[in-house]
């Protein structure tokens, strides 16, 4: 008799469970697992089957130790009459029939006369994949006549090697759902005709959607001054530059950058372009403002950061903010780009 289905080693080994655990598809996960499992958990024949969670119907399945007819036999005739199955369902937690219910009675019920029986399976045991508190599938294992009987030891060793493949299936799961989403927002960006970057510090990476890559084509060697104005060292930053020689040699690019709340590493930038005539500070909006604030603003306006701001006019950090509340308040703005939109005045228009 082989001494792995005697003498099963009943707990998972790291490795394992760390390949099972990272695996990149489903596919892959009930593949390796079955690989091992029916002689890790002792039995001659295993299965898998992860459900859907609306209908709680099977959607993927991979046996091993069984053929074709038997998964075909048990879908159309067993699943619904096998009270391991149903009774770990209900309860959530694991089931066999050596503990269910005396022998004499489980051999009396049709399903085992008429689908496990005449694929000498004897005995029978289910551990439900529970994820979220909701069912994801079932371990399903089996052992012939002259294998023991499921025990306490056996019943734990599949609840572990059940919440091993729960984690697993949900990491996939949960990948597979971001994908998804990262996709969609890739195409709905391409198809956005405004230029956005997505800029991730933490990951080092910076993500152009299609006009953000036209317009950096268009900037050729002065792509490395543009994407300085891609950083935000605030919450919200807006910079203005022009890549030509001059006022008026190029149109005139208004970055307005944002970290998201929820992930302060992720800043996203929105690039709008102006045409190429110059601008200066609206004549209207100078009355309203002390000297100071004008050279504020105007630096603003040329798309200069509060700390260069501060550098070039020898004050402190906090005193450009203090200025820029006060300019905020006599312009009846409330942020930096909205105080550029009611500055910029078109000489000639």
């Amino acid at each position: 008799m082989d001494k792995a289905l005697t003498e099963p080693v009943r707990s998972l080994p790291p490795v394992l469970v760390a390949e099972l655990v990272t695996s990149p598809s489903v596919e892959r996960l009930l593949d390796r697992f079955l690989d091992e499992a029916p002689a890790r958990l002792g039995s001659f024949a295993a299965g898998v089957y992860l459900h859907d969670h609306t209908t709680g119907r099977p959607i993927a399945s991979e046996v091993r130790g069984l053929g074709n007819y038997y998964v075909r036999s048990y879908e159309r005739f067993g699943r619904d009459q096998d009270p391991i199955v149903q009774n770990a369902l209900r309860d959530r937690k694991v089931y066999d029939s050596d503990s269910l219910m005396p022998r004499e009675e489980w051999l009396k019920l049709p399903v085992v006369h008429e689908v496990f029986a005449p694929h000498a399976m004897a005995r029978v045991l289910c551990a439900p994949l529970v994820v979220g508190g909701e069912i994801a599938g079932t371990l399903n294992l089996a052992r012939r006549d002259e294998q023991p009987e499921f025990t306490e030891e056996d019943r734990e060793a599949a609840h572990v090697a059940a919440t091993v493949l729960g984690i697993a299936v949900s990491a996939i799961r949960g990948s597979a759902s971001a994908e998804r989403e990262r996709t969609s927002l890739t195409e709905a960006l391409d198809r956005c005709g405004t230029p956005v970057v997505l800029t991730d510090l933490g990951l080092a990476r910076r993500r152009f959607n299609a006009p953000a890559l036209t317009l950096l084509e268009r900037l050729g060697d002065a792509r490395p001054e543009f994407e300085r104005l891609l950083d935000c060292d605030d919450g919200v930053a807006v910079c203005s530059w022009n890549p030509g020689q001059g006022p008026g040699a190029g149109p005139q690019l208004t970055v307005t950058s944002q970290r998201l709340p929820s992930q302060p590493d992720v800043i996203v930038s929105v690039i709008a372009e102006r045409s190429g005539s110059s601008h200066t500070v609206s004549p209207a909006q100078l009355a309203l403002l002390t000297p100071r604030e004008v050279e504020i603003a105007t630096r603003a306006l040329a798309g200069h950061r509060d700390s260069e701001i501060a550098a070039d006019l020898v004050i402190s950090a906090h005193t450009v903010k203090h200025h820029f509340k006060s300019i905020y308040t006599k312009l009846g703005v409330h942020t930096r780009a909205e105080l550029l939109g009611r500055l910029l005045y078109r000489q000639g228009g």
